[in-house]
């Protein structure tokens, strides 16, 4: 992926002592912002939150083909949702009001000084949509994992309407024009005559 990085993070990149941390924007009906910093990291006017829920994000690898990247990102389920009133991630997850299939999640890497502070602009690292989680429950913990795979992810599915006539009917129930599509495809003649 092309990208642009910003001159004084590329300055702070060079200091023997680095701080790195990833920023996560999941953009669910109401957008929640998650790092992996033991603090709350500000960048603009948007703080993301360092409260221990975002536990590990796989590690981003890059190609010049053309094919589905897919990362996990792991987080505690046993973590208060902030803003939700005391709601638990999984409950968030779950909840059928909530539609967090193909929500989109972007993950930023940011190198911060010794005031915690963002350091010249942070990088999107990767992006793409929420394809599928499983939790995982213990007598010590709980974890979600997201699978997140890029917009290549839906490129190799086959779109379109099947002729038969139930497929007919989710678009109008009173056509019977495919009633008998599959006898009239016995009958034509392909090719020369």
């Amino acid at each position: 992926m092309a990208r642009t990085i910003n001159a004084t993070t590329l300055a702070e990149i060079d200091n023997d002592a680095v701080s790195m941390c990833h920023l996560v924007e999941f953009n669910f009906p109401t957008v929640l912002y998650k790092t992996d910093w033991s603090h709350d990291i500000i960048d603009g006017s948007t703080t993301y939150d360092g409260d221990g829920l975002l536990l590990r994000i796989d590690s981003v690898s890059e190609s010049s083909e053309v094919r589905v990247g897919t990362l996990n990102v792991e987080l505690s389920g046993a973590m208060p949702v902030s803003g939700t009133n005391g709601s638990y991630m999984w409950e968030h997850l779950t909840n059928a009001s909530n539609k967090f299939l193909n929500t989109k999640v972007t993950i930023y890497r940011a190198f911060l000084d010794a005031n915690e502070s963002i350091v010249g602009a942070k990088i999107m690292i990767y992006e793409g949509y929420i394809d599928g989680f499983d939790m995982s429950e213990s007598k010590n913990e709980s974890t979600i994992t997201l699978s997140v795979a890029s917009h290549w992810s839906d490129f190799e599915r086959k779109s379109g309407r099947y002729t038969n006539p139930n497929s007919q009917a989710l678009f109008n129930s009173s056509d019977k024009g495919f009633d008998f599509a599959a006898v009239t495809v016995k009958d034509l003649k392909w090719g020369r005559p």
